[in-house]
């Protein structure tokens, strides 16, 4: 665990990077669906992504590792619900662009998740 949870927080922090670099290229494409604010969802999935695999990590063990990736991952789906949610209540005239940009890194996020879930699944069996 000790030597792969740094290699894997640099594999993800290059994906929020990507993620941020990909989005501030489609500013133009984007244009009024444009969200300013886009780098700080980078840090959050950053900061939720890693919190879940350090847990998982620390689960790796058979057939729980398999609920626990299964749970983490509804957990995370609901928890990003209420996040949009939320922000449609408090924040409407802005709450389009904040979607967008919320669910595009959610998607890029969730495929790197899942192809190093089943990779770490895989190795453990």
């Amino acid at each position: 665990m000790s030597h792969t949870y740094p290699k894997y927080l640099l594999q993800l922090a290059g994906v929020a990077i990507l993620y941020s670099l990909l989005y501030f290229m489609m500013r133009d494409i984007l244009a009024s669906r444009f969200y300013e604010g886009f780098w700080k969802i980078a840090v959050f999935y950053f900061l939720l992504f890693a919190v879940i695999h350090y847990l998982r990590l620390r689960q790796s063990t058979g057939n729980s590792s398999i609920r626990f990736f299964m749970a983490s991952t509804t957990i995370k789906l609901f928890l990003l619900l209420i996040i949009l949610a939320f922000y449609f209540f408090i924040n409407p005239q802005s709450a389009i662009p904040f979607a967008i940009s919320f669910l595009i890194a959610y998607f890029l996020f969730m495929i790197f998740d899942v192809a190093k879930a089943y990779k770490l699944m895989k190795n453990n069996s």
